[in-house]
């Protein structure tokens, strides 16, 4: 009976072996299953890593080409505008001249076709252009001695006025306005920039100011053209005559 028990507990053991075994051996079988599969997961994230790293580097130099071939062409584009406007400067410069140009040809036909239509010589033309400026000349001449024989005539009524006695004193105009330039204080004469072309007549009289103030009266002694000389008349001296005082007719 023992010796039965031992035979059936022996065959027990190698029944749960073989168990136990075959339990191994699928663990081994499904263990090396994932080892495998593991590994093959991991050959193709490297795969797939390395591509990845390949495919940004490969994007990286595009982008540099792309951002080199942009600024090329915007060196080429601002390139291309100023030549064009070079170009159109030039040609806005040749359609002036062409308009200019084609204004003179216009002009010298219409001369020409006037001076063939004058029946003249170009010598007669000559003459005459010559006798022109010459008459203009003397025109000029004739303005200005009507001028200097006007001031003459003023300054004749006005002294003629003094001595009938229809006025007392040289009227000047009211507007005439002029600066003193030099100043002789020993013999108390001024010096001012003012004269006959602006109005000023002998023996009339003029208030001397400075900022608003009187400082002396003055009556004209003679005149050019441009300037002229006055006595200080020392009743009205209410201080010295500086350069650059004011001189204007007063009420």
């Amino acid at each position: 009976m023992v010796r039965i028990c031992l035979i059936i507990a022996i065959a027990a053991s190698l029944a749960a072996l073989a168990v136990s075994q075959l339990r191994v051996v699928e663990n081994i079988r499904a263990i090396t299953a994932e080892r495998n599969q593991y590994k093959a997961d991991s050959e193709r994230f490297q795969e797939e890593a390395s591509k990845a790293r390949k495919d940004a580097k490969d994007a990286t130099a595009a982008a540099e080409k792309a951002k080199k071939d942009l600024e090329t062409a915007r060196n080429d584009l601002a390139a291309a505008s100023e030549k064009a406007d070079q170009q159109e400067k030039r040609a806005n410069l040749l359609a002036t001249t062409l308009e200019k140009t084609t204004q003179e040809r216009n002009d010298a036909q219409t001369e020409v076709a006037r001076w063939r239509a004058s029946g003249l010589t170009l010598e007669q033309i000559e003459a005459t252009r010559v006798d022109n400026k010459k008459l203009a000349a003397e025109n000029n001449a004739l303005t200005n001695e009507n001028k200097v024989l006007g001031r003459m005539l003023t300054q004749c009524k006005s002294e003629l006025d003094l001595l009938t006695g229809t006025k007392t004193k040289v009227d000047l105009r009211p507007d005439l306005k002029g600066k003193v330039i030099a100043v002789d204080p020993k013999y108390e004469f001024v010096v001012l920039d003012i004269g006959l072309d602006d109005g000023v007549l002998a023996r009339g009289e003029m208030l001397v100011d400075r900022s608003g103030k009187l400082v002396s009266k003055i009556r004209i002694l003679g005149a050019g053209p441009h300037q002229t000389v006055a006595n200080v008349l020392s009743d009205w001296k209410q201080g010295e005559i500086l350069d650059g005082d004011i001189v204007l007719v007063g009420p």
